[in-house]
């Protein structure tokens, strides 16, 4: 870890995209004796974390993946890790371009902290993915056909990463299922119509009902047609007084907004697969309208890795040049709850579960809204069942929006 702020330029260093109270097997820069609940970690797609002071939210140090393990020597990664809700177990990948791509799945002990790769795959192009799936068995991962360009090579020349990402529309998606418990590696792959998608939602394991013995596998994720909303937030196209905004507004504006989809995925089998294995079929079980789905997605966290029936998130229902509203949509009804307010723009909601609840919508939704009337940021809190607002705290500033939040427990 780099322990100095001030000689290494930790303030500098963009990895501003999640936050996480706990990654285990990291290494602090804090003095001796700083208890690791002092401390928070920001990640972004790059294999750079940041340690910054739970208190002051100050960086105190730096580092990257390989830390954790030598051969995470790749640049990428998902901003979005995924944790084991039962043992705090922290997965996620590492992408190292080349002559060919290499993604490097892996596992950190939440007991030990010691790191695993449970899998090495070659063979496939080097895609952005900002999240992936976790099950109780498996990893997920859908490499979209918004691929990086020249093998990455393009980035040098573009200078950032959305100009160096490319999108065949007749390529297909490839599904990759990677067994995290017994060693095996690739047990699946599967394909599916192409798509686009920055987050992936709630999924889990059943028993197959065509083939004995093996399991199939239902998700939740909200896509995209196309590669429209990576430059759908540039600020010349939020702007409402700017001529490119027309381009996103209007019968254009459907060109960046997401549909939830839920997929099956049939038939996992119980043995390590080559990356050239036939693939199966993913199973598109129902795509939401538009008008009722979510960017920014979350759930009750206490359903993950098992079915889950709710998805919260923001809205772009076309009433403003950004978001614009908050939805609760219920994917057995697949019907919609909104909270839509003119000129309140709300950012992620994070569901905090009731812990005394009964059913999966017991709790609350928090968002950060700024009211364009009065220029100022408040913090709503809805009830997550009747989406009825139950409170909010008034604040006397803009809070500049962000992408994701944590709600963290007092500490006892």
């Amino acid at each position: 870890m780099t322990k100095n702020r001030q000689e290494s330029g930790l303030e500098d260093i963009n990895v501003g995209v999640t936050l996480h109270d706990h990654i285990p097997g990291m290494p602090t820069a804090r003095k001796t004796g700083s208890p690791a609940t002092d401390s928070m970690w920001l990640k972004s797609d790059t294999a750079w974390l940041q340690e910054i002071d739970a208190s002051t939210l100050e960086p105190v140090g730096v580092c990257t993946q390989q830390k954790l393990h030598h051969d995470l020597k790749g640049t990428l990664a998902a901003a979005h890790m995924r944790t084991d809700p039962v043992t705090g177990d922290y997965f996620n990948y590492n992408l190292e371009f080349g002559r060919q791509a290499t993604y490097r799945i892996f596992k950190v002990s939440a007991s030990t902290g010691k790191t695993e790769i449970l899998a090495t795959v070659q063979g496939i192009r080097a895609a952005y993915l900002h999240s992936f799936i976790i099950t109780e068995k498996y990893l997920i991962f859908c490499i979209y056909s918004a691929y990086y360009a020249k093998g990455g090579v393009k980035i040098l020349w573009t200078k950032n990463v959305v100009d160096a990402i490319d999108y065949d529309p007749n390529e297909k998606n490839k599904w990759l299922v990677i067994d995290r418990h017994r060693g095996k590696g690739l047990v699946g792959i599967f394909e599916s119509d192409p798509f686009f998608a920055f987050h992936c939602v709630n999924a889990w394991d059943e028993p197959s009902t065509t083939q004995e013995g093996k399991t199939d596998v239902t998700l939740d994720i909200s896509t995209y047609e196309n590669l429209d909303i990576l430059k759908r937030f540039w600020y010349e196209n939020m702007k409402s007084t700017s001529p490119s905004a027309l381009a996103y507004a209007g019968e254009h504006a459907g060109r960046a907004r997401p549909s939830i989809h839920r997929y099956h995925l049939a038939g996992i089998g119980n043995s390590t697969i080559p990356v050239t294995n036939k693939p199966g079929k993913a199973e598109l079980v129902f795509a939401a309208p538009k008008a009722d789905s979510v960017e920014l997605p979350t759930f009750n966290s206490t359903y993950a890795c098992r079915p889950s029936r709710y998805i919260y998130g923001v809205s772009d229902c076309g009433n403003s040049v950004f978001l614009d509203g908050l939805i609760k949509f219920d994917t057995q009804t697949q019907t919609a709850k909104r909270r839509i307010r003119h000129a309140q723009s709300p950012g992620e909601p994070i569901f905090v579960a009731d812990p005394e609840g009964k059913e999966e919508d017991d709790g609350c939704l928090l968002s950060v809204v700024l009211d364009g009337k009065a220029e100022k940021s408040y913090l709503l809190c809805l009830d997550a069942k009747s989406f009825e607002e139950v409170g909010r705290v008034e604040m006397e500033w803009v809070v500049g929006f962000g992408f994701h939040g944590h709600h963290v427990l007092p500490k006892k």
